[in-house]
C-alpha cells in the first residue's frame, strides 16, 4: 500500500505463484516418499503425515487462489468494485415499459445494463481479448510447471537411489524449456496489463436513440504516458455466408463518428484519466440487429498509443433501438 504499485502487483503475483509451486513439489515428494518408495519413508503414516500432506495442500490452494485473484485483479478496478457494493448511490437506469413489442431481431439491454457506472447510469462491457490470453497463458504455465516439478521429484528421487532413468531426464529438458518460455510469456502480458491497466467508459442511459445525445465517462487506469488517445462510435455490419464447404464471416465498418481525439498526458497510480464527452447518434442511423446469418453491430472503439507499451484497443459494444419501437416503450403502460 505504502510502496510502487507496479512492483508490489508484479512481486505478489509471484509470491503466490512460488508457493504453489513449493506446495506441488512438498506434496508430491511427501506421497512419493511415502507409498512409491517404502525405503526411504521419513515420517510414518499417523500425526506427522497427515499434518506435513496438510500443510502442502494448503500451499498449493493458498498459491493458486492469491496467484489468481492478484491476475484478475489486474483486469477491474477498485473504484467499480466499490461502486458495485454500494448500488443504492448509483444514478438509476429509466425504466422501460412493455418489452415484448420490440421485434426479435433487436438484441435486448439485459447485458449491457447489469454494471452500475460510478458517475453515470451504466459501465459498458468490454470486449477485450487481453484478458482471455493472460488467463490462458497463466493457466498452461500454472498446469505445466506443476507437471514438471512433480517429474522433477520422481526424477530426483531416482538419482537418490542410484536408478538414473534418461529417458525422463531427456524429457525434462524440452518440458522445463517449455514451461520456462510458458512463464515468460505469461509474465510480459501480466507486466503489460498492469502498465497499461483497465479501461472503463460508463454511459448515462441505454437503450441509444437515433437523434439523441448522451454523455460519455472515459476512465483510463495505469501508469504511463499516452501520446494518443481517441475515441470513436463505429457501425459494423456482419455477414455470414456458405463458400463451398466453409463457412465465413465478414465483417465491414459502413459508419464511423470521431468522438475524441485526445493528446500527449501522463496517468500515474491512485489518479486515473477521466476524460468526459458528449456522443450523438445520427437520426438516420440503422438500429442494432442480429439474425441467423446477418448482424448490424454498433460500439464504441477506445484506442491509445503510449510510450514504453504497445498500442491498445478496446471495443465497447453498445445498442441503438428503432425510433418509432424506443418511443412506445417509454410511454406508461
Amino acid at each position: 500500500m505504502s510502496g510502487w504499485w507496479f512492483v508490489g502487483s508484479l512481486g505478489e503475483a509471484l509470491f503466490f505463484a512460488s508457493f504453489f509451486l513449493v506446495g506441488v513439489v512438498c506434496f508430491t515428494t511427501i506421497v512419493a516418499w511415502q507409498f512409491l518408495s517404502p525405503s526411504t519413508q521419513v515420517v510414518r503414516i499417523g500425526y506427522g503425515f497427515w499434518l506435513l500432506t496438510t500443510v502442502s495442500a494448503a500451499c498449493i490452494v493458498l498459491g493458486a487462489v492469491g496467484f489468481w485473484y492478484r491476475v484478475l485483479k489486474v483486469a477491474t478496478s477498485d473504484e467499480h468494485r466499490e461502486i458495485i457494493s454500494q448500488r443504492g448511490i448509483v444514478p438509476r437506469p429509466k425504466q422501460l415499459g412493455n418489452k415484448s413489442i420490440l421485434p426479435p431481431s433487436v438484441p435486448p439491454l439485459t447485458p449491457f445494463t447489469d454494471s452500475p457506472g460510478a458517475k453515470l447510469a451504466f459501465r459498458l462491457p468490454c470486449e477485450w481479448k487481453g484478458t482471455g490470453a493472460l488467463v490462458a497463458y497463466g493457466l498452461f504455465a500454472m498446469f505445466w510447471n506443476a507437471m514438471m516439478a512433480v517429474f522433477c521429484v520422481f526424477a530426483i528421487g531416482g538419482v537418490l537411489k542410484g536408478d538414473i532413468q534418461y529417458r525422463l531426464f531427456a524429457l525434462l529438458i524440452p518440458g522445463i524449456y517449455i514451461g520456462l518460455r510458458s512463464g515468460q510469456l505469461f509474465l510480459k502480458s501480466y507486466i503489460q496489463a498492469i502498465g497499461i491497466g483497465s479501461t472503463t467508459l460508463e454511459i448515462e442511459d441505454l437503450p441509444l436513440i437515433p437523434g439523441q445525445k448522451y454523455k460519455l465517462l472515459l476512465v483510463q487506469y495505469g501508469r504511463l504516458v499516452i501520446k494518443k488517445l481517441s475515441i470513436r462510435l463505429v457501425c459494423e455490419e456482419e455477414s455470414t455466408y456458405h463458400f463451398g464447404t466453409d463457412i465465413r464471416t465478414e465483417h465491414q465498418i459502413v459508419r464511423q463518428q470521431i468522438i475524441l481525439d485526445q493528446g500527449r498526458f501522463r496517468i500515474d497510480w491512485g489518479r486515473p484519466l477521466e476524460l468526459e464527452c458528449e456522443i450523438s447518434i445520427p437520426a438516420d442511423a440503422m438500429h442494432s440487429f442480429q439474425s441467423l446469418h446477418n448482424a448490424i453491430h454498433w460500439k464504441i472503439i477506445v484506442e491509445g498509443e503510449a510510450n514504453r507499451w504497445p498500442s491498445y484497443c478496446r471495443n465497447f459494444p453498445v445498442v441503438v433501438y428503432p425510433l418509432a419501437r424506443t418511443s412506445q416503450l417509454k410511454q406508461p403502460s
